[in-house]
């Protein structure tokens, strides 16, 4: 990365994961001016191909998955904010599967399931009942 002020390599001299969200806190330091300041990184999700059932690819969205768990959230009044972490957890366990860059739709479906299954059961009912595929 370079710096934010002049433009030439910066290194990293401290660095820490996030716990709730997916993404690294890093502190970073210029070379040149000597600058200190602080970054905040996380995966590009848009990089990960999504496979579905009949072998169509396309790019993974976190805001659909944030659709999905809201639909099967939506009798809970804290839906967004349940929806939010729930959305984190889960991208959080996907990344995990990573080493590769696709996803096979079945993969996804499973790791909210079981997320929805531990958080809310008449969400995770909700969420099976649209997903036949998947058993209760």
């Amino acid at each position: 990365m370079v710096c934010v002020k002049c433009g030439t390599k910066t290194s990293v001299i401290n660095s820490r994961r996030q716990k709730r969200s997916n993404q690294v806190w890093r502190r970073r330091k210029c070379e040149a001016c000597q600058d200190v300041f602080t970054s905040l990184e996380a995966p590009d999700l848009a990089s990960l191909l999504v496979v579905d059932s009949g072998g169509r690819r396309e790019p993974f969205t976190s805001d659909r998955l944030f659709a999905d768990l809201l639909v099967a959230l939506q009798h809970r009044s804290d839906r967004f904010t349940a929806a939010r972490e729930a959305s984190h957890t889960i991208i959080k366990q996907l990344l995990k599967l990573q080493g590769k860059s696709v996803l096979l739709k079945d993969e996804i479906s499973l790791a909210t399931a079981q997320v929805l299954s531990k958080l809310d059961r008449s969400a995770y009912l909700r969420y099976v009942a649209e997903h036949p595929w998947l058993e209760p």
